[in-house]
């Protein structure tokens, strides 16, 4: 064989197949040759084998620390029990006060009467407006009792200290009828003029 026959290619006999030329394209990855419309899917045997993951536990939420307006009040702290009894004994012995105060304005002329006897200033002369003052005085009395029933009954109820209310109301009821003999002896000229010592004594005569 000489140099040009083996520098020859070698031609394939006729009817022989020819070998298959190699493919120069990279291999197709993620489905970049597949056709359009058409995605992958795992196959059954993959999704059987895939474990399932846990589902994760939703947080416990803490419990919340009582607030001091959350915290339960305390229970009041009720009165003693000799305190019942000695307002239920006070309002008895208001109630006798408040009709004696209202039955001495009544007796305000006389009272009057009597003191210009002691002073020997002559005779007491009512005036036109004392029976509407003793009216006013009464009813004030009794209106003022009235409050204090009700302000003790309340608080005897409700469990809380009630004594100091008669105490208080009968403080208030000496107030009053003080204030109403002031009006009238300080508004009556022949009072006015002794206690000043314009008007000096009548002596009483001597038997």
């Amino acid at each position: 064989m000489t140099n040009d026959e083996a520098a020859r290619p070698e031609t394939p006999e006729p009817g022989t197949p020819a070998p298959p030329s190699a493919d120069e394209r990279p291999r197709p990855r993620y489905g970049e040759y597949a056709p359009p419309g058409w995605s992958w899917q795992p196959p059954e045997s993959a999704e059987s084998s895939t474990p399932a993951q846990p589902a994760r536990p939703e947080p416990v939420p803490a419990p919340q620390q009582p607030t001091p307006s959350d915290a339960p009040a305390k229970p009041a702290r009720r009165a003693p029990g000799w305190d019942r009894i000695l307002t239920i004994g006070l309002l008895a012995f208001g109630a006798f006060g408040a009709w004696n105060s209202a039955a001495s304005l009544q007796e305000i002329p006389r009272q009057m009467q009597l003191s210009y006897d002691l002073m020997g200033v002559g005779t007491f002369t009512p005036p036109e407006w004392l029976p509407t003052l003793v009216l006013v005085g009464t009813i004030i009395q009794l209106a003022l009792y009235a409050v204090v029933l009700g302000l003790s009954v309340l608080r005897l109820r409700a469990g809380r200290l009630a004594f100091w209310i008669p105490l208080a109301g009968g403080a208030a009821s000496f107030v009053v009828t003080l204030v109403l003999l002031s009006i009238v002896m300080l508004n009556d000229p022949t009072y006015v003029d002794f206690v000043t010592g314009v008007t000096t004594p009548t002596p009483s005569p001597t038997p």
